[in-house]
């Protein structure tokens, strides 16, 4: 019986700690405004990950691509912000 409680008692500590370490894995994704970069921010801002739309990539120059994958990162790092206030 001693053995059940203290297994209890620390899972119970270990659950906060638990919902942390998710919150922190979550990855906040965003678009820039033509579609062409989705970018994915860990909860702290974080750039984890970074999609090229490959149907219009041939079709713009590198200029245009760097402003498309900095809108997109940015606008996951404001979302990401805003949903772990």
């Amino acid at each position: 019986m001693n053995r059940e409680l203290t297994k209890k008692s620390e899972g119970v500590g270990e659950r906060p700690v638990a919902r942390q370490r998710q919150a922190a894995q979550q990855v906040t994704t965003a678009q820039d405004d033509w579609g062409l970069v989705e970018v994915g921010v860990s909860a702290s801002g974080e750039v984890l990950e970074v999609a090229i739309n490959a149907a219009l990539f041939e079709h713009v120059k590198p200029s245009d691509l760097a402003e498309a994958m900095l809108q997109a990162a940015r606008a996951a790092q404001r979302r990401a912000k805003q949903l772990h206030r």
